[in-house]
């Protein structure tokens, strides 16, 4: 009788354990489903975003006071950051995504306390989830009365939709006369410190340099986006850390960036006659929204093209629904379209890049022109846009949903025909290094680059991820 006893209490037992579970399944299915319908859907552009536009917006006739200067090369990003940080007078704000650990970010965390130590007021932020700092980074940071750190979009249980969307600006403004915006975080593989030997990420951002004190140009519109976000409602402000427990973190990170500096034979580097003219500079940026974004950035840029006859265009990954497949490959058909992005050997970002490997014949299907980047030991991130002659989009907006729809982006577009073909230079340096695809979703031949090896497996994860992941394109 005992023995009928406990097969009942266990079969009980069972029974309430299965319908634990199942009511645990379906608690975790409803909120990520919360999460996600916000972003669903196509992509939203308000009339305000509409009217707005105009193609003579972007356009000047004379010289404009702010002047440019490509960062292209891995270490000369790194060494500018440094440079402009040492001498900063009164304010630097930076911006990043994703800030890792590594010996150029100490460096960079060294500087930033050194200037805060003179008494300038330093402002960091970046993304909550995905693109967390390390703690001691913040730790260190925190504790200076000088700097105030900022997270954006900190995971709110009750506000999951909060978790599909991220801030992805990358700049830094110093004292309101220099700034760095496009698409590099901070992380070593983005600034190949001497002695780095991981994989290499190629990247592109523009140095603007503002030769007039008080002309109100891209410099202050990004300060001025700055401003807006840190008061939106999504950004978290850590509160002042303590200083007596982080002295002697604060001063070996001093010392590193002092140590780094002394190795510089910089001078007084002549920004001016290092930069060129250009006719006018324009910010655009996402708005930041508690849900699916105005797509002001993916609208101008669209209209940019319907604008122009030939359109170069570089980013890491195109990651489109069939909706907007159907829609790029309508504005792009009668025009010279040529686009770069990375080859299955060098991409790195599986749902992003497996969309693209799985659609890619849409794109060629429309006309476009398509190099894929050939390394198995390096990756291209640049985020960059060239329309005819003379305008040249550099930020951080992707090809991808996620720059349309629900990240925070920026991006500056210039009007020179110097830096436009400095700029499309760049580009074919890397177009050297790359294979254009065929009709046949083959490389065509070239005689001086040979198709990157890419292991069956990887070919195999990202063809699965790419049809597995359709419905879902709306994410990446």
């Amino acid at each position: 009788m005992k023995h009928i006893q406990s097969q009942g209490v266990v079969k009980l037992k069972s029974k309430y354990l299965r319908i634990a579970l199942y009511a645990l399944a379906i608690a975790v299915i409803t909120y990520i489903l919360i999460a996600l319908i916000p972003y669903w859907g196509r992509p939203y552009v308000s009339d305000e975003t509409r009217n707005a536009f105009s193609i003579d917006n972007f356009f000047g006739e004379y010289e404009h006071p702010e002047r440019v200067l490509l960062l292209e090369c891995p270490r000369d990003a790194f060494f500018h950051r440094v440079h402009l940080i040492s001498g900063a007078q009164s304010e630097i704000i930076l911006s990043s995504f994703a800030i890792h650990e590594g010996i150029s970010t100490d460096i960079i965390i060294g500087a930033l306390l050194a200037a805060a130590d003179r008494g300038v007021q330093v402002r960091v932020i970046n993304n909550a989830i995905g693109g967390s700092m390390p703690s001691v980074y913040r730790n260190v940071l925190r504790a200076h009365e000088n700097i105030k750190l900022y997270s954006f979009n900190r995971w709110e249980f009750f506000r999951p939709w909060y978790l599909n969307s991220a801030l992805h600006d990358k700049y830094m403004v110093v004292d309101g006369r220099f700034m760095i915006l496009g698409g590099r975080n901070l992380s070593d593989r983005y600034f190949a410190p001497e002695g780095f030997n991981g994989s290499l990420t190629y990247d592109r951002e523009v140095l603007v340099y503002n030769t007039c004190q008080d002309f109100m140009g891209s410099i202050v519109d990004v300060m001025a986006y700055f401003n807006v976000k840190i008061y939106s409602g999504r950004v978290h402000q850590h509160g002042q850390g303590n200083a007596a427990g982080q002295e002697g973190h604060i001063i070996a990170y001093i010392d590193l960036y002092l140590a780094y500096k002394d190795t510089l034979d910089a001078g007084d580097f002549d920004y001016y006659s290092n930069t060129i003219r250009v006719n006018n500079i324009t910010l655009i940026t996402n708005n930041i929204g508690t849900a699916k974004n105005d797509s002001i950035v993916a609208y101008n840029l669209m209209m940019l093209t319907q604008n122009s006859s030939i359109i170069v265009a570089q980013s890491p990954y195109i990651a489109f629904t069939f909706r907007t497949m159907g829609m790029f490959s309508e504005l792009v058909e009668g025009r010279d379209f040529t686009l770069m992005t990375n080859s299955l050997a060098s991409a790195v970002n599986i749902p992003a890049s497996s969309s693209y490997y799985v659609s890619r014949r849409r794109l060629i299907n429309a006309g476009i022109t398509i190099y894929e980047f050939q390394s198995t030991d390096s990756s291209i991130h640049g985020k960059t846009y060239l329309f005819d002659s003379r305008l040249t989009a550099i930020g951080s907006f992707n090809m991808n949903e996620r720059s349309i729809r629900s990240d925070t982006e920026s991006m500056l577009i210039i009007d020179s025909e110097e830096f436009h073909d400095i700029v499309l230079d760049a580009i074919n340096d890397q177009i050297s290094r790359s294979l254009r695809v065929a009709g046949n979703l083959r490389y065509e031949r070239c005689d001086y680059v040979e198709p990157a090896r890419v292991p069956f497996g990887k070919r195999w994860l990202y063809v699965v991820a790419g049809y597995l992941l359709r419905m879902f394109r709306f994410m990446f």
